[in-house]
């Protein structure tokens, strides 16, 4: 992943990928305050279509330097998939985001 598109608290949450926006679920875990064994099993537990899912979240494997070169599994997900997982967050965190995301949408609603 490269270029950063956006920073959310200054957490870098999103970067280009291959041209398309995208995040992962370690990105999503540091910016959101929760264990990343936390964030894949919400993704692994969500309740959309197996079509969906297949679009939206790859899921991938980085070495873990930490546990002698483990390797450690992470999802790499779209915008879609990045919102239907957040949304279903809760905590001040994820209010925040909510209110930024749909004061976002609403300003380029204007536009």
């Amino acid at each position: 992943m490269s270029s950063v598109a956006l920073s959310f608290n200054n957490v870098d949450l999103v970067s280009i990928d291959g041209g398309e926006p995208r995040t992962t679920s370690l990105a999503v875990a540091n910016k959101f305050g929760r264990r990343h064994g936390d964030i894949l099993r919400a993704i692994k537990n969500m309740d959309c279509s197996k079509e969906f899912a297949k679009r939206n979240f790859a899921l991938c494997f980085k070495i873990n330097d930490l546990q002698n070169g483990k390797k450690q599994p992470f999802y790499n997900m779209t915008k879609d998939g990045f919102v239907f997982l957040v949304m279903g967050f809760t905590g001040k965190v994820a209010a925040e985001f909510k209110e930024l995301y749909i004061n976002e949408f609403n300003r380029m609603a204007d536009k």
